[in-house]
């Protein structure tokens, strides 16, 4: 049966390109292009689409807020009903790895080749699970990445007072040194350096170094030492 399909895409010109595509392909009759979620949403509301047809939604990636719980979820709820095809075109392979990880199971780069973009909406339309090729190989390598993605989203996530403490570390500083510089007692410091092992699965001290060199806390560091004021850590602990 053939699908009506909603191209919801900030880039008007690209859009137009997709629209004509459509009409080499007998699966599909018509299409309506939008420029953002908003519309999308009035346009489903108001049911001004052929209602006899069933739809598929091509989105683009860039309209998607992933920190957005309340917009993600709706998406997701969106999905349930109509199958979505997105097109992926940041350079952020995390955003891409989040994508895969929330339940979108049919991505293409906006660089396609017409014939991968036709056969990644009819595998939405038949709800497969289908990648271009530039994308399924982001993916393959963001599965073995994986445990870096992991820390490295853990390090983003410290506070100030434990990426100093981290920082110091690199540089071989006692516990009783960063107490001293950080207005804490030996023991608090000694508590967030426990925690952070436990945080990032390590067993020791030069763990926890090795990952403060893998996610580039460093490197970071020497680049910007303004960010890491000991008198902003100072106030900062959590214990």
């Amino acid at each position: 049966m053939q699908s009506q399909v909603i191209i919801c895409d900030q880039q008007a010109v690209y859009a137009l390109g997709c629209h004509s595509l459509l009409g080499e392909s007998p699966l599909f009759k018509g299409s309506c292009i939008i420029r953002s979620l908003h519309e999308l949403q009035e346009l489903l509301h108001v049911h001004q689409l052929q209602s006899d047809l069933p739809k598929i939604l091509v989105l683009d990636s860039s309209m998607l807020h992933l920190n957005n719980l309340n917009q993600i979820q709706s998406i997701l709820a969106l999905k349930k009903t109509i199958p979505i095809m997105v097109l992926y075109h940041e350079e952020d392979d995390l955003n891409l790895y989040h994508l895969v990880d929330i339940g979108f199971s049919v991505i293409v780069s906006r660089n396609v080749s017409k014939e991968e973009w036709l056969k990644a909406l009819q595998m939405a339309q038949m709800d497969k699970i289908y990648f271009c090729t530039t994308i399924a190989q982001k993916v393959f390598d963001l599965e073995h990445q994986m445990d870096k993605i992991k820390q490295i989203e853990r390090m983003q996530a410290l506070n100030v007072y434990d990426k100093y403490i981290l920082v110091r570390i690199c540089q071989e500083a006692s516990s009783k040194q960063i107490a001293y510089e950080v207005g804490h007692s030996k023991r608090t410091v000694e508590g967030h350096r426990t925690k952070l092992m436990q945080k990032f699965d390590v067993k020791n001290v030069a763990g926890l170094v090795k990952v403060a060199f893998m996610t580039k806390l460093y490197d970071h560091y020497l680049s910007n030492p303004g960010l890491y004021e000991v008198t902003l850590c100072a106030k900062t602990s959590s214990l």
